[in-house]
């Protein structure tokens, strides 16, 4: 009688709303430092000094992201200074890139701007990567570099 119920109800369709909740970081919040949300989605639609790393990232117009972003899609209407290393990447009109932008797809929209360099690769790490791809991918030539060693020259 007073026992939790483990079986999902039929009106919330046996999935968990948690799961489906994005994080959003709103347009008047300004944060210093990393984000790490490895399952979840993040809605970025404020100011981000330092990395993220998430599944699914959205850069709304207003936001502005100065560092690494490192997930499965990206999808960019907003701003991001740094490096960008996606499975799926999304750079939509309006927006402005300057960095590096490591994809294995890349759909840009007509009048996004990009500053910076587009690398495919076969297979780019993500949140979920394994200790001996990362060993992999730091013996490859060139070796990739993190944000520290990225030079934008103006």
């Amino acid at each position: 009688m007073f026992r939790k119920n483990s079986k999902p109800s039929k009106a919330s369709g046996g999935t968990s709303s948690k799961a489906l909740v994005p994080t959003i970081i709103s347009r008047d919040l300004h944060m210093l430092g990393n984000i790490v949300h490895e399952e979840g989605t993040v809605d970025m639609d404020g100011t981000l000094d330092g990395n993220l790393r998430c599944r699914h990232l959205t850069i709304r117009a207003n936001g502005i992201i100065q560092g690494e972003v490192q997930a499965d899609i990206v999808q960019v209407y907003g701003r991001v200074n740094g490096l960008i290393r996606a499975r799926q990447v999304s750079l939509h009109a309006g927006c402005h890139i300057d960095g590096i932008v490591m994809h294995e797809q890349l759909s840009i929209e007509d009048g996004a701007f990009i500053d910076g360099k587009l690398k495919r690769i076969d297979k780019v790490g993500t949140p979920a990567m394994l200790p001996q791809e990362k060993e992999d991918e730091l013996s490859q030539d060139p070796p990739v570099r993190m944000l520290e060693n990225i030079r934008l020259i103006r």
